[in-house]
């Protein structure tokens, strides 16, 4: 399957050149049926990753077993045409969610009070995770047939974090210093809140690439760039409770310091991709 990749986007890149012949006007051309295939000035464009799909059809001919179509990706391309040959594009992508647990827990009030109680209480458990990416970029067209290259450049700015936080049904008192938890046991030291290192990245690129109009403003495309990449990490941290004497004390304590990294590189695929799927309107 990665060779069928491989050899469409070397033909697409390799013939967007020659989308250039043939006329010297900016505007889009119609074809010989007179569709117009072309994005137009004021069209808004919409588009998806193509490989889950080329993975798919690709595994129909190989006799792979239990093939399956996973469109599973976060990932949305826009653009908008503010010429017939220029436009203004983003890529966004949100991929955050929480997940709520409850745990059932020995009351240690009423075992205290009968150790043959059965009651049992609930602790809870909640894990969030936030992955915010976006990128805003402008676009340049070469070329008036159906098969054009283009070339452009992109801002990228990111955000992700992961937390959990922890509520315990049985309270740390100076009279229970280790009560019961149902995650932890009988502990002495409990976590309330576990915070992983936000991650900050913000990324600059240049871009090249080609794209072939199927159908009436219906496209499929590849492109490669160039990138300059920084990343900030910051600080990790756990926050705990636990009795000193009859205080009752939360710390923090970090668990990772954090830093910086920067990375340019040049990529294929760049950012739209391995090969996408765009249609107008």
């Amino acid at each position: 399957m990665k060779r069928i990749l491989i050899t469409l986007t070397a033909c697409m890149l390799g013939f967007a050149a020659f989308a250039q012949e043939g006329s010297e006007s900016p505007e889009p051309k119609a074809s010989n049926n007179g569709k117009q295939y072309l994005p137009q000035a004021g069209d808004f464009g919409v588009g998806i990753d193509g490989s889950p799909i080329f993975y798919y059809i690709g595994n129909m001919f190989n006799g792979t077993t239990n093939n399956s179509l996973n469109l599973n990706d976060n990932t949305l391309y826009f653009r908008y045409f503010l010429a017939d040959n220029a436009a203004v594009r983003a890529r966004v992508r949100i991929n955050s969610g929480s997940t709520f647990d409850k745990f059932l827990v020995r009351d240690d009030a009423a075992f205290m009070v009968d150790p043959l109680s059965n009651k049992q209480l609930q602790d809870f458990r909640t894990f969030t995770s936030q992955d915010y990416q976006l990128s805003l970029g402008y676009q340049m067209f070469k070329g008036t047939n159906r098969l054009r290259g283009f070339y452009g450049a992109d801002l990228g700015l990111g955000y992700s974090r992961n937390s959990t936080t922890y509520e315990y049904a049985n309270q740390m008192t100076q009279a229970n210093t280790a009560p019961t938890t149902a995650i932890f046991g009988n502990a002495a030291s409990r976590t309330l809140i576990e915070k992983g290192s936000p991650l900050i990245n913000v990324g600059l690129g240049v871009f090249t690439g080609g794209e072939y109009y199927i159908m009436p403003k219906f496209c499929i495309g590849a492109e490669m760039g160039f990138t300059y990449y920084y990343q900030y990490v910051g600080q990790a941290y756990r926050t705990q409770e636990t009795m000193v004497l009859t205080q009752h004390v939360e710390t923090e304590t970090v668990l990772n310091s954090g830093g910086n990294s920067w990375n340019a590189w040049t990529t294929m695929p760049y950012m739209y991709g391995s090969l996408y799927f765009m249609f107008h309107f």
